[in-house]
């Protein structure tokens, strides 16, 4: 069977949507033979890391997303002066997305709009049968909606989102949702599956079976500065597996184990390998905790909109300790880890929605194909 091209536009908006998507494109290859045209400014490696399917990657910016200062802080007036420069869609991008895609059943969208108006001019330039189909646990306009009081400008930006994301011929929503409507598809959490055992991984890490092991993970966005002090004099209570804090390899020092940013270890093997995850309350980490069951120390981001949403099914959902931002700044969250640590792990099956999302996705392509 020849294999089918799937378009998928992601917004390059941290890591985390571009591990929601590989978690539903690795799950549709497993289902029928695909080759992936993705569009995304997110690096090569991480869809090299992700997915073992065939893909091409066409580096262009299909979304701005939010601009952050750090992994914790919004920068709102460049997010305004960003947003102003890319939308409305100019004529040349569009057109230049719709070729690319041109020879796509499906346009997969997470939550990069700009595919769902690919393709319907896809459709009416060059006879293409692309059907979009919108992934989300939110999508911009709702964000931007929570700042439009203090940031008027991102008033035009909102409507016109509003409308973009309504034109997708498809919409599957991903809980934790943060915004439930009327769509095709109400599935789980989705997360990357794990591929490596704990034992193997914590080998790999140089990390002994006894040894109290706390990830700690920024969700892919530079910029935060963490206690390493404090932490190496720890070193008798636990270790911490500190991602993105190297530059090329695994480095150890003391209690301290460091990672690059694109590390080769899996990063759901290094969820399910530590005995807790510290980190920022965003999806992808989220779904990876709670699909791995491991203790989540979710740090909260007060004044992104999601953050309220995801805290709360982290809570009702997931072994969980919220860390206000205030106490992941102070350090004060160090002094949490014991009562993290004794919070109890729940592996439980869990159904991955990226298993739904793929189901859906292959019986909409037999529907296309007929």
């Amino acid at each position: 069977m020849q294999a089918v091209h799937i378009g998928c536009c992601i917004t390059p908006h941290g890591l985390g949507h571009a591990a929601r998507a590989c978690a539903v494109m690795e799950a549709l290859a497993a289902r029928l033979p695909v080759h992936f045209e993705i569009i995304s400014t997110v690096p090569t490696w991480f869809f090299s890391e992700s997915l073992t399917a065939p893909f091409t990657l066409h580096p262009l910016l299909t979304d701005i997303g939010l601009v952050q200062h750090d992994s914790l802080r919004e920068n709102l007036e460049l997010t305004i002066t960003q947003l102003n420069a890319f939308y409305p869609l100019r004529p040349e991008i569009l057109q230049q997305t719709a070729a690319l895609l041109a020879d796509c059943r499906l346009i997969l969208c997470d939550i990069a709009p700009i595919g769902i108006a690919a393709a319907e001019l896809a459709r009416e330039q060059f006879g293409s049968r692309a059907q979009s189909v919108l992934l989300e646990n939110f999508t911009w306009d709702w964000i931007y909606q929570g700042y439009a009081t203090q940031q008027p400008a991102f008033t035009p930006h909102i409507e016109y989102l509003h409308h973009l994301f309504n034109r997708a011929d498809y919409h599957i929503q991903a809980e934790p949702v943060c915004a439930p409507k009327k769509t095709d598809l109400r599935i789980p959490p989705v997360a990357r599956s794990q591929r490596q055992k704990r034992k193997t991984v914590r080998e790999r890490l140089h990390l002994a079976e006894k040894d109290k092991a706390v990830l700690v993970t920024m969700g892919g966005i530079s910029g935060t500065v963490l206690p390493l002090e404090q932490m190496a004099a720890m070193e008798k209570d636990c270790c911490f597996v500190l991602a993105g804090q190297s530059v090329d390899t695994l480095t150890v020092q003391g209690n301290l184990h460091l990672l690059p940013q694109n590390s080769d270890i899996w990063h759901p093997d290094l969820i399910a390998a530590c005995d807790a995850v510290v980190g920022k309350i965003g999806y992808s980490t989220l779904a990876e905790t709670f699909q791995a069951g491991t203790p989540y120390g979710a740090v909260c981001r007060p004044r992104f909109p999601e953050s309220e949403v995801l805290a709360a099914f982290a809570e009702q959902e997931m072994p969980c300790l919220l860390i206000s931002e205030e106490q992941f700044k102070n350090n004060s969250w160090l002094d949490m880890l014991p009562k993290l640590f004794c919070q109890l792990s729940r592996k439980a099956e869990r159904q991955n929605g990226a298993d739904a999302a793929a189901d859906f996705l292959a019986e909409l392509l037999l529907c296309i194909n007929r």
